[in-house]
């Protein structure tokens, strides 16, 4: 499934920033922790289409996880039911979206069945003696990775792609995962330069064998919204990812794209650079 952002985006990087390596968290309030989505119609189906191509690829969960994941379905239901923005309502044993006239049972208590509500990809991070590991996970819009290599994997090894994360960020990361207060939704965006405009986007479709440059007509810029919150009963992390996609070709009309791009190519290290697909 293809999807075009019509808005500008959420974020473009700093004009200064050299390394992929920033948390750059911030405060998000409780109401904005579920993105409102004039295209959730795209995710819908893009979620459904996937799952009867290959549900293996895009939901997994270990054994474990069900308190967590039924704790998740009641959470995200009341908060949708609660801020009237977001266009939710409920009838009998149906959540209807009214603007996107979409309808989904509400009785099964997993993860899967909740994740088709909204456009965000949700994965559920819970603390197993010193570590948290992603114990189930709706993941249909990766960028660039495996949920079948992630599934029952610890943070730090779910990041061992990253160049410098253990050296860097493992710490800080796993520092901030622990003191997470529930209720907090926390808030940071991270982005990719991908060909074409495909929501899965996956290893075998990243065309590194050509060079990036910013003036290439097939290029978009892939940001992802991330949210972090705890669920008050099991505490567990609720990890959401929202993408959006936007031409390049459409940005360049933006005042200083094309020369932010230009630096951040020429800036990047070159072990980034090829973990990005970049190189």
């Amino acid at each position: 499934m293809k999807l075009d952002s019509s808005n500008l985006p959420i974020y473009l990087p700093e004009p200064s920033q050299e390394s992929v390596l920033r948390l750059g968290f911030e405060n998000c309030s409780s109401d904005g922790w579920i993105s409102t989505a004039d295209d959730l119609n795209i995710f819908n189906r893009h979620k459904y289409e996937l799952e009867h191509m290959a549900a293996s690829t895009c939901y997994a969960e270990i054994a474990g996880s069900e308190n967590a994941q039924a704790e998740f379905h009641d959470f995200l239901l009341q908060h949708l039911l609660q801020n009237p923005v977001l266009g939710y309502r409920t009838e009998g044993s149906k959540l209807i979206q009214q603007r996107e006239g979409l309808a989904w049972d509400i009785a099964e208590k997993k993860l899967w069945p909740a994740s088709v509500w909204v456009a965000e990809d949700i994965c559920l991070l819970e603390r197993r003696d010193s570590d948290f590991i992603m114990t189930a996970a709706s993941v249909c819009s990766p960028s660039n990775w495996y949920l079948e290599d992630k599934i029952g994997q610890t943070v730090d090894f779910i990041h061992a792609p990253v160049p410098g994360y253990e050296r860097l960020l493992s710490q800080r990361v796993n520092r901030f995962l622990q003191g997470l207060r529930s209720g907090r939704v926390m808030l940071r965006y991270n982005w990719s330069i991908q060909r074409g405009n495909e929501l899965c986007w996956r290893g075998e479709d990243a065309s590194a064998t050509t060079p990036i440059d910013s003036s290439d007509s097939d290029l978009y810029w892939r940001v992802e919204r991330q949210t972090f919150i705890r669920l008050p009963q099991s505490g567990a992390i609720v990890f959401s990812i929202r993408i959006f996609l936007h031409s390049f070709d459409s940005l360049r009309h933006s005042e200083g794209f094309t020369e932010s791009m230009d630096r951040l190519l020429s800036q990047l290290p070159k072990a980034e650079k090829q973990y990005k697909d970049l190189a």
